[in-house]
């Protein structure tokens, strides 16, 4: 499933060993994280979604719970799934605050393998193209 224009894009990799589940509960968080989703969206139904990704309707309701539990999504009876983030800058935040702490935890792992300082550097260097 893949859209442009504030429309929801998901492209599932099935030989991927990390659960389709999983992979659509990202993909959802991506979505929202770069903004074609926003507070208040509508999302596809489970037995659409499921249509759309080859999947079965398990697979998307396990996502959704998922993502509900999260607090990303909520869901009203006879209406639909619904996006649920009012404050995307908190939610960004709190997603880059997480990825920087297991970022540490590899760092320090490297650090204790062996790896010097400027090896790091110049891997940062690299990936933000300097």
């Amino acid at each position: 499933m893949e859209e442009r224009g504030g429309q929801m894009k998901i492209t599932l990799d099935y030989s991927s060993p990390m659960p389709m589940y999983e992979q659509i509960k990202e993909a959802i968080k991506q979505n929202i994280y770069k903004g074609y989703l926003e507070n208040n969206d509508p999302l596809p139904s489970i037995r659409q979604l499921a249509k759309e990704l080859n999947v079965s309707m398990i697979t998307t309701k396990r996502a959704y719970i998922d993502l509900e539990h999260e607090g990303f999504i909520y869901t009203m009876s006879g209406r639909g799934t619904f996006v649920k983030i009012q404050d995307l800058s908190k939610a960004v935040y709190d997603r880059q605050q997480k990825l920087l702490e297991e970022c540490k935890d590899y760092f320090v792992i490297l650090k204790e393998a062996g790896l010097k300082k400027e090896q790091l550097t110049e891997l940062i260097k690299e990936i933000f193209g300097e």
